[in-house]
């Protein structure tokens, strides 16, 4: 499907590209399309340093800047699914420096690990120490020396507010709580083992070569100044520090279609349950045009729902992003500030390739497996006896499910449960969706035919 899919769109795909590319004008750009677990289209644009006129290819490495905040994420979830803290943990557990810092509008317990996650925890944006202007990023210690001058600007959960600062604070948690610092940590413990091998939070001799120059553009020239970008972003790695390439988030973007099964493919550090956990879209704007996951941000272009994290650094902007039912992503990756180019690289190829994989012919069913004949006996359409509608209980992709089916006022109903057969006569329990966990208990006549189910208080007659 991969090859039909690249082949069906590559000259359009690299015509459109390249268009922005000289629309935009950044000095370099690195395109990748994922298709589930291979990168099967990159090309690079323009050069990754002009004074040598070195070329941009698939192992440059770029700032991706804020990209970094998926990892970070990943961390914390690492952590979680270890017993080590919970999502409505107070960060004041972890640092309990934090303790003096301010809220105005309820007990310090209120900042979460959560909020701090999902941007809604109301915390300001920046330490005060005039990072951005200085390229002189604040270390560990200085974090926590200015945490009595944070603050919590706005009400937690009252908005979305986005903060580098929570981020920062969370990398202190992830070392805490691992005992190394924040780099080491997601060094061994996300980047080794999905083989994102030249992905560094530092700079190394082995590193250095590869690592594109990041420029800053002139309104009034067409030459961009090179822009000063620092080894480290000390305490700021966790917000924003990680230096990667194409090549290295193809396995990025990869990990995050590994939800299919417990085992999944290839490396597996988080839970198949977990990824689907940091994907779910957990609150939109007005509109449902944009909205937000366990970091991920969400955009919805029609009937297509993108997660993704830009990002933005000096002489660098950065884009990944995926769409999971279609299983494909983008990278795209310039070195310079200032133009639009990643995110409208991004998005436009995922639309079109999302069309693509609309018109192509589709595969065959696959065999159909038969009802077992034990199972023959539930099929069929039941009625709730206090209130409208139809539950179908039938055996679909070798599964018992139950389903309920459309009605005017609700055209478009939830996806059906599987069901899964208890050690008790007539009982089967709903492994997913609206009804997970809820038994079904099936009622027999005298005859051995099923004529009822109850699931918890509701009652549903068989037609």
């Amino acid at each position: 499907m991969a090859d039909a899919l690249i082949q069906a769109i590559s000259q359009k795909l690299e015509a459109r590209i390249g268009q922005i590319f000289a629309e935009e004008k950044p000095p370099g750009l690195a395109v990748g399309i994922v298709h589930d677990q291979e990168l099967v289209w990159h090309k690079g644009f323009g050069l990754a340093d002009l004074a040598s006129n070195r070329p941009v290819n698939e192992d440059t490495l770029f700032l991706v800047a804020s990209i970094s905040k998926t990892f970070t994420a990943t961390a914390i979830m690492q952590l979680r699914d270890q017993g080590k803290l919970r999502l409505d943990d107070p960060l004041v557990r972890f640092i309990p420096e934090f303790r003096a810092s301010a809220n105005p509008f309820g007990p310090i317990e209120d900042v979460t690990i959560l909020r701090l996650l999902t941007h809604r925890s109301g915390l300001i944006g920046e330490t005060p120490t005039a990072h951005w202007a200085t390229t002189r990023f604040p270390s560990r210690a200085d974090l926590i020396a200015a945490i009595p001058q944070y603050t919590v600007a706005i009400e937690p959960d009252s908005a979305f507010k986005y903060s580098n600062l929570a981020f920062a604070l969370l990398g202190e948690v992830v070392a805490r709580i691992s005992g190394r610092s924040f780099s080491e940590y997601v060094r061994s413990e996300i980047l080794e083992p999905l083989g994102m091998n030249f992905s560094t939070f530092v700079l190394a001799p082995s590193t250095r070569e590869r690592m594109a120059t990041g420029y800053l553009p002139h309104p009034y020239e067409d030459v961009a100044e090179p822009a000063e970008v620092p080894e480290t972003l000390g305490s700021y790695d966790a917000a924003a520090g990680l230096r990667t390439s194409l090549a290295d988030l193809t396995k990025w973007i990869a990990l995050q279609f590994r939800t299919s099964s417990a085992k999944g493919e290839g490396a597996q550090i988080l839970r198949a349950k977990t990824l689907d956990e940091m994907h779910q879209v957990r609150w939109v704007e007005p509109g449902w045009i944009t909205g937000y996951a366990l970091t991920w941000w969400a955009t919805r272009l029609g009937e297509n729902i993108y997660l993704h994290h830009a990002g933005a650094d000096h002489g660098f902007l950065t884009m990944a992003a995926f769409n999971r039912p279609n299983r494909i992503g983008c990278i795209a990756l310039s070195n310079s500030t200032g133009q639009a180019a990643t995110g409208r690289v991004a998005f436009e190829a995922l639309e079109m390739l999302t069309r693509a994989v609309s018109d192509m012919p589709k595969a065959p069913p696959s065999k159909m497996v038969a009802t077992p004949p034990e199972y023959k006996k539930y099929l069929g359409s039941y009625v709730p006896m206090h209130f409208g509608g139809e539950v179908r209980i039938e055996f679909r992709n070798g599964e018992l499910i139950v389903a309920i089916a459309p009605t005017i006022t609700m055209p478009q109903p939830p996806p059906p449960s599987p069901l899964e057969r208890t050690d008790k006569p007539n009982v089967f329990i709903a492994t997913k969706g609206r009804p997970a966990g809820e038994e079904l208990i099936f009622e027999c006549s005298l005859q051995g035919s099923v004529i009822a189910f109850t699931m918890g208080e509701s009652k549903f007659l068989r037609r």
